[in-house]
């Protein structure tokens, strides 16, 4: 089962700012949802069923791909656009899940991820607001 998402906000702040915030999820992630991912080693992170390994993808501030479980693979990234006065942050993830991964996928990840990603953004936009 091919899986697409897709999540965007305008932030009214400078690229650079939002990528700052990007870059630490400790500041930005939604903890009250689920615990932020946490590094495993050299760019890998621990996301709860999943392992994230980051890497360098061409037009994106962050980006990672999904290397553990092996039936469910894909890459997610957030991607930062120049608009007037402000900055669109978006944030794609493109994969396959197979098996019993297609039904935990659709019952289980997908609604919390979600959950994650508006509530992800909400930070993004309360941490600029704040001049965090």
């Amino acid at each position: 089962m091919k899986i697409r998402n897709r999540h965007e906000r305008m932030v009214a702040a400078p690229p650079e700012r939002i990528a700052a915030l990007i870059a630490d999820f400790d500041r930005v992630w939604p903890t009250k949802i689920a615990p932020a991912p946490r590094l495993q080693g050299h760019r890998l992170y621990d996301a709860g069923l999943m392992l994230w390994e980051e890497f360098d993808r061409p037009g994106a501030a962050r980006a990672f791909r999904v290397v553990r479980p092996d039936e469910l693979q894909g890459e997610h990234w957030f991607e930062l656009e120049l608009a007037e006065g402000a900055t669109v942050l978006r944030y794609t993830l493109e994969g396959c899940a197979v098996g019993k991964y297609e039904a935990i996928w659709c019952e289980r990840i997908e609604p919390l991820h979600g959950r994650i990603l508006e509530a992800l953004l909400d930070n993004v936009e309360a941490a600029v607001a704040s001049g965090d």
